[in-house]
């Protein structure tokens, strides 16, 4: 379906299938002017240092034989995109559709959801297929949020920068697994689906479903996608926007950004201004002149 459908048609299948594509969500203009953003930044960001960084965790020994044995080795990854780029900003993350399409996974008011995430991720000929996983389980699980009888704890978007095909390592998924009883089942990879996207696609998902990147089996083919990850507004997220970005320039951003960053009171029911997230109990935005 285009982006931009009523958001009323994409809940009723996003709730049974647990994700869908949306064209067109840049337009070809928008794609060229987001690389030209992303372009001179992301060459700072060496190729597997993201998986290198979970293998520590994981007590894995970074060396030449595990860069065959691990996915992510051959991934590139850039984060704060939500910073680095006025296109992904302003004409994706900002767009009130896009608000009220993840409301329909995750509830809360449109363009208020803290932007749990927001990367670059590059998949380089010769990467090997992702594990299949949903995303924060472990996270959530303690909360009792990892079944299928509560909303999604996360709402992701994978825009395409670049084609995704199957053979260039696009996300596979397996549809319908965010309803299944039985949530130790990981599902199977010949049971996956590719989803092959566009430049200026979008494929939008609840966290609860199936999925993992694909191998690029390509010679010389990258996948290029911006990976966004919406929460509820009160959700603590993988990046200290507040910390990290800059107050002059977020004073700049559009009122939706500023939500999801958190340099706005938070709200707990749809009120305005948030009524959680305060200085004296006054509204954050007007103790930081925004």
């Amino acid at each position: 379906m285009p982006f931009g459908t009523d958001p009323e048609v994409i809940g009723e299948v996003l709730q049974r299938d647990g994700g869908m594509v949306l064209t067109g969500a840049l337009t070809p203009e928008e794609v060229a002017a987001a690389n030209a953003e992303i372009e001179p930044q992301i060459g700072a960001f060496r190729i597997g240092s993201f998986a290198a960084d979970v293998n520590g965790v994981t007590q894995r020994e970074e060396t030449d034989e595990t860069l065959e044995q691990y996915p992510g080795m051959r991934t590139r990854h850039m984060q704060h995109v939500v910073l680095r780029s006025k296109t992904i900003r302003e004409r994706f993350i900002a767009r009130k559709e896009l608000g009220e399409y993840v409301a329909k996974l995750t509830p809360a008011t449109p363009g208020t959801h803290t932007l749990f995430a927001s990367n670059v991720i590059e998949i380089h000929p010769g990467e090997i297929a992702q594990t299949l996983h949903r995303d924060g389980g472990e996270m959530f699980r303690d909360a009792g949020m990892e079944n299928a009888n509560t909303p999604a704890y996360l709402t992701n978007t994978l825009l395409a920068l670049s084609e995704s095909t199957e053979e260039m390592g696009a996300t596979r998924i397996l549809l319908g697994s965010h309803l299944w009883e039985d949530f130790n089942d990981w599902g199977a990879p010949e049971d996956t689906i590719a989803v092959e996207l566009k430049p200026g696609d979008v494929f939008i998902y609840s966290a609860k479903v199936i999925h993992g990147g694909g191998a690029n089996v390509t010679k010389d083919k990258v996948r290029r996608l911006v990976a966004n990850a919406f929460s509820y507004p009160w959700m603590i997220g993988e990046e200290a926007w507040p910390f990290v970005a800059d107050l002059e320039e977020v004073k700049t951003y559009p009122v939706e950004i500023q939500n999801m960053l958190k340099f706005r009171s938070i709200s707990y029911m749809g009120e305005e201004p948030g009524f959680m997230w305060r200085k004296d109990q006054r509204p954050l935005q007007e103790f930081l002149n925004l």
